[in-house]
C-alpha cells in the first residue's frame, strides 16, 4: 500500500504491532514521472575521460558498465536507472540498457547501452540507441534464442522497441511498440501456447498515456507489432509482469489514487486469438507504502513494485513473489525492504516478511528493492542501505537469497563500499526510480548505481561469494505409524563449528489434503541426542512443554518461523543444537496409527553450522505406505551424495522383521523419476546415472552389508529431491532410508 496509513510497524520478522501515531498519507503524484524540459547537452566526446573504476569491498567486485570502448570513464556525465539482461543460453554474455546524461548540466537523457561477453569483468559502451532523441524508462529482456530487446520511453510517451542479435553490441528498431510512462514488459520463455508472446503495462496518468488510461497491450511476433491497448483493473502502476511456467500473466503494481498494492492475473493472455481477459485481482499488504519524494531520492521513488513468478519445476513452482521497498504503515521516515509470496496463483498472499535484518530504525533508509527468482527457485533480492551510516543516508548495496520459497533468508552482506546518493545529479534530484536483477541458477547479475566516482555510473556486481556452499537441509519422511519397532524414527547430523536453529515437526492431520485417508491424527514427537537422551518433547504444537532445552513458550516462535503446523493436534519443537547426532521419534498419542510425516527444517542457513548424514527408520508397507524421504539441497553448486536403502542389515540390531529387498527410487522437485536402484551391486543406467556405480559405492565407505539392498550416489544440483523406498515385489518389513553427503 502507499504511505501514511494505520498503525503497524513491521518487526524483523512477521511483525509484532508497535502503535504511533495516525500519519496521513501523502498523495502521489499523477502527472509523468520522465518528461522532457531540457535541450539536449554538450556532446560526450568534448567531455573528459578517467579510468573506470574497479570497486572491491570484501570478496565482491563492481564493474563500471558506462565506459567507452577503450575502457575509460566519461567524466562529467551521468548514468541511472540501469536494466540488465542475460543470454540464456550464455550467461557470459550481458546487455545493461540505462538512462545516459551527457552533462550533469542538463536532464536531457539518452538510451545509454552497454555490453560483455566475459561474465560482466569487462564492459563496453559503443554509444546511445540514437544521439540526441530524448528517450528514458530503459526496460531489457531476452529470449530463450539469445536475442535481447530493448523497450525505450520518448519523448512523446509513446515507446519503441529495439533487438540485438549480437549480445548488445549493437541494435536495430523493430518498431512501435504503444506504451507509456514507467512502462514494463516480459517475454513469455515457457512452453506455453504464448512462448515468445511480450507483455507490457505502463502508467495511466493523462499527460503520460496517449490511450484514455489504457496501460497494457501485448505482442504475439517478437514485438513487430502490438494489439491495440486495454485496461487493467484496479490500474497497477510503477511495477513489473511476469508468467508462470503454464504461460499465466501476473502484473504487480500499485493504485496511486488508493495506494493500495495489487496482483492481476489473465490466464488467456497466452491465446493469441483472443483479447486477453484478466480474470483475478488481488490486493496485496507489503506492510507498508509505496513512497515518492522522499528525502532519500528527492524527485523519485523510494522503489517500485517488483513481481516475478518461481518456474524452477520444484515444490515452489508456480509461487508468485511480490517485494517493494515501503515506508512502514503509521511512519513518516524511512523504509523497509518488504517480501510477500502466493503459493495458490495469486489468489491470496502470505504476511509480509522484512527482508532487511537490522533493527528497527525508522530514520533508516532500505530503498530500491529488486527481485528476482533463479531456474532452479532461489529468490535474489537485491536494495540500498543506509543502516551503517550516522547521516542515514549514505548507503550501501545489499543483498539477500532464499532458498525454500521465501520462508526463511540468507543474512544480509553488503556488497559495495558507502556511496553519496545526493553527488551528480544531473539537473534532476535522483539516482533514478529503479535497479534490476536477473538470476541465473549460480549466483544473481546486478545492475546499479552509485557515486563511487563522484558522479552517477552504472556499476555491475556478481554476489556468488555471498552464497553458501551446497549442503543438505529441509529433510522430511513419510511413512505408515505404527507401534512398538514400528514408530517412525528420524536422524540427523549437525555438522560444522556452531549451532544450528531447526525446527523439527510431527505432521498428520494435514496430509488429509493430499488424499491420505488414514493420516495419523495425534502425533507426539521425541528429540533424542547422539547418547539416546530425550532433551525435547512435544504433543500438539500450541502447548509447549517446559523441559531439557526447552526452557520457555514456543508457540510464538513456531508461529514467525513460517512453519507452524496447521492442525492443532500436530507437534513441533524449535531447537538450538550443536555439533552433534540427533534422533526424532514420532508415534501416535495412545497407540494410534496412520500416515504420519517427520521433518527437519533448518533455520538458520546462515549459520556455521548444516544438517547432514539424515536417515529415517519406519514399517514401509505397499501403495501410499512405502517409505517417502525428501531432502534439500541448498546453497550454490552441486550437492554429491550417496542415498541408501537399507532392509537386512537392520537384523542385527534386533528387528526381526526387516525389509528383505528394498528397492529405491530418486525423483526431482518435478516428481521425474531420475535414478533407480534394486541391489547396489548392479547399477540401473538412466536418468542422472550414467556409468557403473559399484566401485563409487565400495569407496564411498557407506556400501550396504546386504547385496539385497540399495544404493545411488548422485551429483544434485539445488533443489528439492524425493527418495521412495519400497520392497520389491510388493513386500513389507522395517527399513531404512538414508542420505549421506559425501563432500
Amino acid at each position: 500500500m502507499l504511505r501514511r496509513g494505520l498503525l503497524t510497524a513491521i518487526s524483523l520478522l512477521l511483525a509484532p504491532a508497535v502503535f504511533s501515531q495516525t500519519v496521513a498519507r501523502k498523495p502521489l503524484p499523477t502527472e509523468p514521472l520522465e518528461k522532457y524540459d531540457n535541450p539536449p547537452a554538450v556532446a560526450a566526446q568534448l567531455l573528459r575521460i578517467s579510468p573506470a573504476l574497479v570497486s572491491t569491498f570484501g570478496p565482491y567486485t563492481s564493474y563500471q558498465v558506462n565506459v567507452d570502448a577503450s575502457g575509460n570513464n566519461r567524466v562529467g556525465d551521468a548514468a541511472n536507472e540501469p536494466s540488465i539482461c542475460v543470454d540464456r543460453n550464455n550467461p557470459d554474455r550481458m546487455s545493461i540498457g540505462w538512462r545516459q546524461f551527457n552533462s550533469v548540466a542538463s536532464n536531457f537523457r539518452e538510451a545509454g547501452f552497454a555490453y560483455t561477453t566475459s561474465g560482466g569483468t569487462r564492459w563496453i559502451a559503443p554509444g546511445v540507441l540514437q544521439n540526441n532523441v530524448f528517450r528514458s524508462d530503459p526496460v531489457l529482456n531476452s529470449d530463450t534464442t539469445g536475442r535481447f530487446f530493448y523497450l525505450s520511453l520518448l519523448q512523446n510517451f509513446f515507446v519503441d522497441l529495439w533487438r540485438s542479435i549480437t549480445g548488445g553490441q549493437s541494435w536495430s528498431l523493430v518498431g512501435p511498440a504503444d506504451g507509456g510512462d514507467k512502462q514494463w514488459f516480459t517475454i513469455d520463455n515457457t512452453n506455453s501456447s504464448g512462448h515468445g508472446f511480450q507483455y507490457q503495462c505502463w502508467s495511466n496518468e493523462a499527460d503520460g498515456n496517449n490511450f484514455g488510461g489504457r496501460q497494457f497491450s501485448r505482442s504475439t511476433n517478437d514485438g513487430l507489432t502490438w494489439m491495440n491497448p486495454i485496461n487493467i483493473p484496479n490500474t497497477p502502476r510503477w511495477g513489473t509482469l511476469d508468467v508462470d511456467s503454464n504461460g499465466n500473466l501476473f502484473i504487480g503494481g500499485v493504485n496511486l489514487a488508493t495506494g493500495q498494492i495489487w496482483c492481476v492475473r489473465s490466464t488467456n493472455a497466452k491465446n493469441g486469438a483472443v483479447v486477453p481477459s484478466f480474470d483475478q485481482s488481488t490486493p496485496v499488504n507489503l506492510g507498508g507504502e509505496i513512497v515518492f519524494g522522499e528525502s532519500i531520492n528527492p524527485v523519485g521513488l523510494v522503489g517500485q513494485v517488483f513481481l516475478a513468478v518461481d518456474r524452477s519445476g520444484t515444490s515452489t513452482n508456480n509461487n508468485v513473489y511480490m517485494l517493494a521497498s515501503v515506508q512502514p504503515t503509521g511512519f513518516a521516515t524511512g523504509s523497509d525492504v518488504m517480501f510477500v509470496r502466493s503459493t495458490d496463483g495469486g489468489r491470496t498472499f502470505s504476511a509480509p516478511r522484512r527482508i532487511n535484518d537490522d533493527p528497527i530504525n525508522h530514520a533508516k533508509w532500505h530503498w530500491f528493492g529488486a527481485l528476482s527468482v533463479a531456474p532452479n527457485g532461489r529468490i535474489d533480492v537485491a536494495w540500498y542501505d543506509s543502516r551503517s551510516a550516522a547521516n542515514n543516508t549514505t548507503s550501501q548495496l545489499f543483498y539477500s537469497y532464499s532458498l525454500d520459497g521465501g520462508n526463511t533468508w540468507s543474512p544480509n552482506v553488503a556488497l559495495s563500499i558507502p556511496f553519496n546518493p545526493f553527488i551528480g545529479y544531473p539537473n534532476q534530484q535522483k539516482i533514478g526510480d529503479y535497479i534490476t536483477v536477473v538470476s541465473d541458477d549460480a549466483s544473481a547479475n546486478i545492475a546499479y548505481a552509485a557515486t563511487f566516482n563522484g558522479e552517477e555510473d552504472i556499476y555491475y556486481v556478481r554476489p556468488s561469494a555471498a552464497l553458501l556452499p551446497a549442503s543438505l537441509g529441509n529433510i522430511s519422511t513419510r511413512s505408515f505409524v505404527q507401534t512398538g519397532e514400528h514408530v517412525m524414527i528420524g536422524g540427523f547430523i549437525v555438522q560444522g563449528t556452531g549451532r544450528k536453529r531447526v525446527i523439527i515437526r510431527a505432521i498428520g492431520p494435514e496430509l488429509t489434503q493430499f488424499g491420505i485417508n488414514d493420516a495419523l491424527a495425534n502425533p507426539r514427537l521425541e528429540l533424542h541426542n547422539g547418547t539416546g537422551a530425550l532433551i525435547a518433547t512435544n504433543d500438539d504444537w500450541q502447548t509447549t512443554i517446559i523441559g531439557g532445552i526447552i526452557s520457555s513458550n514456543q508457540v510464538s516462535a513456531i508461529q514467525n518461523s513460517g512453519y507452524a503446523p496447521t492442525a492443532a493436534s500436530e507437534s513441533a519443537i524449535i531447537a538450538d543444537l550443536l555439533p552433534g547426532n540427533y534422533t526424532a521419534i514420532l508415534r501416535g498419542v495412545n497407540n494410534t496409527t496412520g500416515v504420519a510425516l517427520v521433518e527437519v527444517y533448518d533455520l538458520s542457513p546462515g549459520a556455521n553450522s548444516s544438517l547432514g548424514n539424515i536417515s529415517t527408520r519406519s514399517f514401509v508397507q505397499t501403495g501410499e505406505h512405502v517409505m517417502i524421504g525428501g531432502f534439500i539441497v541448498q546453497g550454490s553448486g552441486r550437492k554429491r551424495v550417496i542415498i541408501r536403502a537399507i532392509g537386512s542389515e537392520l537384523t542385527q540390531f534386533g528387528i526381526a522383521d526387516a525389509l528383505a529387498n528394498p528397492r529405491l527410487e530418486l525423483h526431482n522437485g518435478a516428481g521425474t523419476l531420475i535414478a533407480t536402484n534394486d541391489n547396489w551391486q548392479t547399477t540401473v543406467l538412466g536418468g542422472i546415472i550414467t556409468g557403473n556405480q559399484v566401485s563409487a559405492i565400495q569407496n564411498s565407505g557407506h556400501a550396504p552389508t546386504a547385496a539385497s539392498e540399495s544404493a545411488i550416489i548422485a551429483n544434485l544440483q539445488p533443489g528439492s529431491y524425493t527418495a521412495i523406498v519400497r520392497g520389491v515385489s510388493n513386500t513389507i518389513g522395517v527399513g531404512l532410508v538414508e542420505v549421506y553427503d559425501l563432500d
